[in-house]
């Protein structure tokens, strides 16, 4: 008796046509001593046509039941394809290096930023005095909390008195530009950067010299930057601050190429890392150096977040209003924001979501001279990066 008919008595010895060569027992054995005969494969002639169909519908079951489990294969899809390279198109910030592509994995994260002249406190302004808005200006903060904020004019105890009235976890950075002076003073909340690294320089022929005054300006004025790390996304970033003279239009000029030449060698490392550039420039759109900041090829070729934004909230003409606000004369039937001097600058492209020009008034009183500016850019967006190797 075969091996087969000892296990299981009475049985006949299974079809096996699948065996490639060899010799195997005639199906239709009697005590395992049929004749063997040799075969070179799955003969159709040792099959009926029963046994072929049944084998062929059972590997067509098979291969659905894996299909089934596995799931079908798709197409790349074109259409995200394509919002990819829009996005790119669109100039969306290039990260590079070490760790870029894992940063991808992270969703762009909306990052809010302002600029404010807060109009110093010494001056004097009667009902317009620190004193009475002092609460304004830091519920405006407060509502809109920027991750990141450049102040102009502000005094030593006007930002301590400002400070202690934030409800977000902010720290300052930044020196007076004189003794006893003004200060660009850069506010970030703790929560959302790091802090890297930063300096502060003049705006003269002698930018390393503390307290110098430079060309034909009326005051001193200073430059404050930072280097930031964005906890969310590990991604580095730049934030300039400055306010450049009200009166001197070749110290405007010359600092604003001043400006650009420090803010290369400050970014050298890093030269394609966002990088914004805020403050009170006093000097409208039409001037040169508006034109050098953001359209001459020797130029740092500046993007300005307001003509760039999504949504513009707040159209008016000045964003000086020296106290009268909306009231003022130049802003009866304003269409265009023709005549700003407080800029958020910035480069690469990215998107902007949002530029506000904040003109919110308490019983007819303003927090400053002049209005705060608040954007919102998304950060990062999609990086011009292959994708990573598998």
């Amino acid at each position: 008796m075969s091996s087969f008919e000892s296990f299981f008595p009475g049985s006949a010895a299974p079809r096996n046509p699948y065996r490639h060569g060899g010799e195997y027992s005639s199906p239709f054995t009697s005590g395992g001593n049929a004749p063997r005969r040799r075969v070179g494969g799955p003969s159709s002639r040792g099959m009926s046509l029963q046994d072929r169909v049944f084998i062929a519908v059972g590997t067509v079951f098979c291969f659905m039941i894996f299909m089934l489990w596995k799931g079908l294969p798709t197409a790349p899809s074109t259409a995200g394809a394509s919002s990819v390279a829009a996005g790119v198109r669109a100039g969306a910030p290039r990260l590079k290096g070490a760790g870029a592509a894992e940063r991808l994995s992270a969703p762009p994260t909306p990052l809010p930023l302002m600029t404010f002249n807060l109009r110093f406190a010494g001056g004097n302004d009667g009902l317009n005095h620190w004193r009475y808005r002092k609460d304004h200006v830091a519920d405006i903060i407060n509502r809109y909390h920027p991750i990141v904020m450049g102040t102009q004019e502000g005094l030593r105890d006007q930002l301590q008195e400002l400070h202690d009235l934030l409800e977000h976890p902010y720290e300052r950075y930044g020196i007076e530009r004189e003794i006893n002076g003004e200060f660009e003073q850069i506010f970030y909340d703790t929560t959302a950067v790091e802090w890297l690294d930063g300096g502060n320089f003049w705006l003269s022929e002698t930018p390393d010299t503390p307290h110098t005054k430079g060309w034909d300006a009326a005051c001193v004025r200073l430059v404050t930057w930072c280097k930031f790390r964005l906890l969310s996304t590990r991604q580095e970033f730049f934030f300039v601050n400055t306010q450049l003279d009200h009166v001197g239009e070749t110290s405007r000029n010359e600092g604003a190429r001043l400006l650009w030449a420090r803010i290369q060698e400050i970014t050298k490392a890093a030269p394609e890392a966002p990088l914004f550039v805020v403050g009170d420039f006093n000097t409208y759109r039409h001037t040169d150096m508006y034109g050098y900041l953001t359209r001459a090829t020797e130029g740092p070729q500046f993007l300005e977040a307001w003509p760039q934004s999504e949504k513009q909230i707040g159209t008016v003409s000045y964003t000086y209003h020296g106290w009268a606000g909306v009231h003022n004369d130049g802003e009866r039937n304003a269409k265009v924001a023709a005549n700003h001097i407080d800029w958020i600058f910035y480069r690469p492209a990215m998107k902007v979501l949002s530029t506000e020009v904040i003109t919110e008034e308490r019983n007819g009183r303003y927090p400053s001279d002049h209005y705060p500016i608040h954007s919102e850019f998304l950060f990062p967006s999609v990086a011009d990066l292959p994708p990573p190797a598998v």
